[in-house]
């Protein structure tokens, strides 16, 4: 399987709102993301359009036959500190190691500007955070309520660079 991961470009907006909309409408969805399909699929083509040119962030996707499978994104949401969010396969590409290719991209370009990367993850979602530990990622001792449903935290993971 021929895939490419490289960094998404601002012009390929559309892509990326169709992609993060069939990602929030997951069945894993509640549990993975913070923000839900109500409110991204409401957002109009220009807030799509900021979003992608993304200054302080750099979105990957994983291209296989020129369709996005796969994507993530690196936030500095201030000078310090900087996140890895909105991982995502496509059902049909979970399994063949191509998170571990996407998630190695991600990281790369975040080494070149921190020496640590960020991410929450839900206290339902075990698998997710087994796949961050499995890359060095470990528990910070920082919790928050999920910003989808308050009833559940998350849990702030860490890696420092090698």
């Amino acid at each position: 399987m021929g895939y490419v991961i490289r960094p998404a470009r601002p012009d390929e907006w559309e892509q990326s709102r169709e992609l993060r909309l069939a990602a929030l409408q997951d069945p894993v969805a509640p549990v993975a993301f913070a923000r839900t399909y109500a409110e991204e699929s409401a957002m109009g083509d220009e807030r799509w359009r900021q979003r992608a040119a993304g200054a302080g962030s750099q979105q990957f996707a994983a291209v296989r036959d020129g369709r996005w499978v796969g994507m993530t994104v690196v936030v500095e949401e201030r000078p310090d500190y900087f996140s890895v969010n909105a991982v995502y396969l496509v059902p049909e590409e979970r399994g063949t190691g191509l998170a571990d290719r996407l998630l190695a991209a991600a990281l790369e370009w975040g080494w070149q500007r921190t020496d640590r990367l960020h991410l929450w993850v839900h206290e339902k979602n075990p698998r997710a955070e087994a796949f961050y530990r499995r890359h060095g990622f470990a528990r910070t001792g920082r919790t928050m309520r999920s910003p989808v449903d308050e009833a559940y935290i998350e849990y702030e993971l860490a890696l420092d660079r090698p």
